[in-house]
């Protein structure tokens, strides 16, 4: 498995992004959770608020979801 490993900052500036575009889509997290096979609407939650690093194979799900490239979702 691997992890990005990012600052704080950055953690949560990639979660509110995510957090966005859910909403964007008017996905709830639990249904954002099943279409990604999250495990608990509650890990996305904490991935939206940048309180854990995210694995990459969770991003490139989250990212398939959403329907955007990484650098769609982000610009540090």
């Amino acid at each position: 498995m691997y992890y990005l490993i990012m600052e704080n900052k950055h953690l949560k500036i990639l979660g509110e992004a995510i957090r966005i575009e859910r909403l964007k889509r008017h996905l709830s997290q639990e249904r954002f959770a099943e279409l990604t096979g999250i495990s608990s609407f509650q890990h996305i939650g904490k991935i939206e608020k940048g309180e854990i690093d995210i694995r990459v194979s969770t991003l490139f799900k989250i990212l398939g979801v959403l329907d955007l490239r990484l650098e769609d979702l982000i610009k540090l």
